[in-house]
C-alpha cells in the first residue's frame, strides 16, 4: 500500500483503467486509489458504475472528451467548420474526392499519463493489451493488481462497503484509517452493524488497507456510537484489548465500549491509540 501510494503522490498524471466488465468492488477500490491524489487521477470505468455510485460517494462527474478522428490519408479534408443550432452540432466536412464515411470514428480523449494503474483484470497480458493505446508521457509505469478472490458480496452490502469507503479517512498520526457510519447509512443499505467487520475484511483484499482501521457507527435503534478496531496485527490488537481490560479473541479485530457521539469517540479511541503506543 505505501508503495502504491508514493507512486500515485510522485506521478504528474494517473490513469486507473478498469475492463468493460469491471464489478462493483473494482470500482470501490478505483476510488479508493483516487483519493490518493484526485486532482490528477482519472477513472477510465464503465460509465454505469460511475453513475451507480455518484452520489455515494458525493464526487462529481468526471469530465470527459471525445474526439472525432478522421484517417485523412484515406478522406483527405480541405476544410473543417461547425454549426450550433436547434440543439443539435452540425459538423461539415470539405472535400473534393470521395469520403470514405469508414475513415471517420469516435474515440475517447485521455490525457497522457506517466503512471497507469490496472484494477480488475484476470491477468496482466489482458491489462496491457486494454491500455496499449492509452497515451503516455515518457516512460509511463504501468502498475497491474491481481485480483484476490473474495466473497462476492450482495448488493446491499457493497452499497454498505461504498459507504465506509466514502466516509473514511486517512490518519498520518498513527497510519490508520477511520470511517464513520450512520444510522442514515445502514436504513438506506438495509444492513446491520453485524456485517461491518467481515466488509472491512473484503475491504482489506481490495484496496489494501493500512495497519488499522477504526470503524464507528450510530445503529438505527439508538443514539449512541459503538465501533471496532480491525488490524491483521495481533500483537497491536491484544495491546489494545490490554488497555481495554477484555480478553483478546483471535478474530481479526477488538469491539469498543459505547460512546455519547462521534466527538467523544474519537476523542477517546485517540488516547487508547497513544496508550498502545501506535502514534
Amino acid at each position: 500500500m505505501v508503495e502504491l501510494k508514493n507512486a500515485v503522490l510522485e506521478a504528474t498524471s494517473v490513469l486507473i483503467a478498469l475492463p468493460k466488465n469491471a464489478i462493483d468492488k473494482d470500482y470501490l477500490a478505483a476510488l479508493q486509489l483516487q483519493k490518493i491524489a484526485p486532482e490528477k487521477t482519472q477513472i477510465v470505468a464503465p460509465e454505469e458504475k460511475e453513475s451507480l455510485w455518484l452520489d455515494t460517494f458525493g464526487i462529481p462527474p468526471q469530465r470527459k472528451e471525445f474526439a472525432i478522428v478522421i484517417d485523412t490519408v484515406r478522406s483527405p479534408v480541405d476544410e473543417l467548420r461547425y454549426e450550433k443550432a436547434d440543439g443539435k452540432l452540425t459538423i461539415f466536412l470539405a472535400h473534393t474526392r470521395a469520403f470514405d464515411a469508414s475513415s471517420l470514428h469516435f474515440e475517447e480523449y485521455l490525457p497522457a499519463s506517466d503512471l497507469i494503474i490496472t484494477v480488475g483484470f484476470s491477468s496482466q497480458d489482458e491489462a496491457e493489451r486494454f491500455i496499449e493505446s492509452f497515451p503516455r508521457k515518457g516512460a509511463a509505469r504501468h502498475i497491474w493488481l491481481p485480483e484476490r478472490q473474495i466473497e462476492r458480496l450482495a448488493p446491499s452490502s457493497a452499497n454498505l462497503l461504498g459507504r465506509i469507503m466514502a466516509r473514511s479517512r486517512e490518519d498520518d498520526t498513527f497510519g490508520i484509517l477511520w470511517s464513520f457510519i450512520t444510522k442514515d447509512d445502514f436504513l438506506k443499505t438495509k444492513t446491520l452493524p453485524e456485517h461491518i467487520p467481515s466488509l472491512i475484511e473484503t475491504y482489506s483484499a481490495i484496496a489494501a488497507a493500512p495497519r488499522a482501521v477504526v470503524v464507528l457507527w450510530q445503529a438505527p435503534e439508538h443514539d449512541l456510537t459503538d465501533g471496532i478496531i480491525w488490524s491483521r496485527d495481533g500483537a497491536l490488537l491484544q495491546s489494545l484489548t490490554e488497555e481495554l481490560g477484555g480478553v483478546f479473541k483471535q478474530n481479526g479485530y477488538v469491539p469498543l465500549p459505547r460512546f455519547a457521539n462521534f466527538v467523544e469517540a474519537e476523542t477517546e479511541i485517540r488516547k487508547l491509540l497513544h496508550a498502545a503506543h501506535l502514534g
